[in-house]
């Protein structure tokens, strides 16, 4: 709703919420016992992502991706295509390439529309790019979603 501002603080209240953890008089609510913390530094460097603060994202959006497990591969996809999203926006493109090459090791045991609708976000930053590492990218990405779509 192009409101930073409130989804900031609603972003910490939801922390404090997870983060109470059973303690306290009220326990935290039952939704709060699904997020961890790969979650939750998702939420956070998406909530910047959507921002347009990209540098300030990445860092969440790699903690997010240290603190995902491996066999959550639709999770582990759309993390690293996000990051990659932002690498981009903050003139990382080559590390931003190289981030989404690499989701297609994850996206091999998923489908997921969301994840699909990233990648194509994510091809379209690197299209409008004119670096070597964003057209081959480019080119493996556009390559796979071909493969996917017949």
């Amino acid at each position: 709703m192009a409101d930073g501002t409130a989804a900031r603080r609603r972003m910490v209240d939801a922390m404090r919420l997870v983060d109470r953890n059973g303690r306290g008089r009220r326990p935290s609510p039952a939704w709060a016992a699904f997020h961890g913390q790969a979650e939750l530094d998702y939420a956070q460097g998406l909530l910047y992502t959507e921002l347009g603060h990209h540098h300030a994202a990445t860092g969440f959006l790699r903690a997010a991706l240290a603190h995902q497990e491996a066999n959550y591969g639709r999770n582990r996809a759309l993390y690293r295509l996000t990051l990659a999203r932002s690498l981009i926006g903050a003139g990382e493109v080559d590390e931003g390439a190289a981030q989404a090459t690499g989701s297609l090791d994850d996206l091999q045991e998923v489908e997921s529309g969301r994840v699909t609708r990233r990648l194509t976000e994510v091809v379209g930053s690197l299209r409008a790019v004119d670096a070597v590492s964003a057209r081959d990218a480019t080119e493996e990405l556009a390559e796979y979603v071909k493969k996917g779509a017949a």
